[in-house]
């Protein structure tokens, strides 16, 4: 019954009706705060009535692991010497990969950091570090109806025992810095220049991606295995 199908999938169909269920109802500052903070220190500081579908999400999600894990361990002890190398790991390369992506997400949950700031040309920013960063100025491209085309900023970063440096950024170009992220939001220049910039810390950042990447490389191989099958079993059949 743990390690059966219909649990993984009707596990799956829950999260998706209390994420459903949840989101749709979430409104207000609520709604607001939750993609200003990590989810974690949101959902601690919101009442049990407002976020409860996000509890019952986490929940469902490790039983959902747990179940994976099991399913893992039962296929590598079931086939064990009796399947090819390849067809045994291509299904514990997505399971690796599906256990890695929620880790990944737990870990910017608890340990991830995001904050908005609004910035003018020579405002001076701490990273929560203590590194300083200074924004020496904000460019704003504009189209002839006056609406915003490209946004730009130049920062001096560096302080203390670094030296000092140049970077620019841009909306898909943020400055990355040991495991902080800063990336510019909007920018006006009326009434006068100011820029929003938006300082992220993702823990789970590299983990994720290795989960991603094992995810699809077990997908695939998954798929040539499949394909392989197939074209040793049509000639069979015509004949």
């Amino acid at each position: 019954m743990c390690i059966s199908l219909e649990l993984c999938l009707g596990l799956l169909a829950l999260i998706c009706g209390a994420m459903a269920a949840g989101s749709f109802r979430l409104s207000g500052d609520y709604a607001a705060a939750i993609n200003a903070v990590p989810l974690f220190s949101w959902m601690r500081q919101t009442p049990l009535p407002i976020s409860w579908w996000l509890w019952l999400s986490m929940a469902l999600i490790a039983l959902l692991a747990v179940n994976t894990v099991l399913c893992s361990v039962s296929t590598l002890g079931t086939r064990w010497r009796r399947a090819g190398l390849m067809p045994l790991l291509a299904p514990q390369m997505m399971h690796t990969g599906f256990l890695l992506i929620i880790a990944a997400h737990l870990l910017s949950s608890t340990g991830g950091f995001m904050e908005q700031v609004v910035a003018i040309e020579g405002t001076v920013i701490r990273l929560p570090d203590g590194r300083p960063f200074a924004v020496d100025s904000i460019g704003v491209v504009t189209s002839p109806m006056g609406m915003p085309t490209a946004i730009s900023s130049e920062l001096t970063t560096g302080g203390n025992d670094n030296a000092p440096k140049r970077v620019s950024i841009s909306p898909n170009h943020p400055w990355l810095a040991d495991g902080y992220g800063v990336y510019i939001k909007q920018a006006e220049e009326y009434p006068y220049r100011r820029a929003l910039l938006e300082i992220h810390r993702e823990p789970g950042a590299a983990v994720a991606l290795a989960g991603a990447l094992l995810f699809v490389a077990g997908n695939l191989v998954l798929l040539y295995l499949r394909s392989n099958v197939r074209e040793r079993v049509s000639p069979e059949v015509d004949t």
